[in-house]
């Protein structure tokens, strides 16, 4: 009798804000959604300021242990600095005025969490996958005023990347670490923060440093 009234209690146990249940009709996967601040580091650094970034995907907890898997999708858009634009202006005969990159890459990595308490755990990932790096350089042109009689108004229309002059796009490896701190909003979904380094393949290594927030959701 005294076993039976104790069986929902060991029926969900709470690891560090990371709920892992001995049901096995539990939901075991959840979706999140990220977002932040970029910073470019190494030789990526003289051409590309800091940016943004923004993630989705799934992850799988592997209970009764602490080890999940993620799978995620992520992008990051960063702006060319004017070194990047100094030397683009030669290549192409003409004057760059704007520039950014975008990184479109989709990792697999494993994410040990370490408990610290009942509702917060940090943990730490690395993985690897594929990313697609595509750059642009711009030139502003103008156009012929436009005049509305009827609304009384004229626009000259000088707009930034009227005209593409330059684009590079590469497919390479990338691999990641990272930490972050995870903490339970109740039940099983999570509010999370977290650092990365991301290093793409490319003939000169794309390296930054992503930190973002998010939300884990079963």
């Amino acid at each position: 009798m005294l076993l039976g009234c104790c069986t929902p209690t060991l029926a969900h146990i709470t690891l560090g804000g990371l709920p892992l249940s001995s049901g096995s009709d539990d939901h075991l996967t959840g979706r999140y959604l990220a977002g932040g601040y970029s910073i470019s580091a190494g030789e990526a650094a003289s051409l590309l300021d800091n940016g943004w970034n923004l993630g989705t995907g799934l992850q799988w907890r592997l209970p009764p242990g602490p080890v999940s898997l993620r799978l995620g999708v992520e992008y990051s858009h960063n702006k060319a600095t004017n070194q990047m634009l100094g030397e683009g202006s030669p290549a192409n005969q003409t004057r760059i005025d704007h520039g950014w990159s975008e990184l479109f890459s989709t990792d697999v990595d494993a994410v040990y969490h370490i408990p610290l308490s009942r509702s917060i755990s940090a943990y730490v990932m690395a993985g690897g996958g594929g990313a697609i790096r595509r750059m642009s350089l711009t030139h502003t042109v103008g156009s012929r005023p436009y005049c509305n009689d009827w609304a009384g108004f004229c626009d000259v229309g000088a707009h930034p990347g009227d005209v593409l002059l330059d684009s590079d796009k590469t497919g390479r490896w990338e691999w990641n670490t990272g930490a972050g701190l995870s903490f339970s909003l109740g039940g099983e979904d999570a509010f999370f923060v977290e650092a990365r380094y991301i290093e793409v393949q490319t003939p000169v290594p794309t390296r930054s440093f992503p930190i973002r927030i998010g939300l884990l959701i079963f």
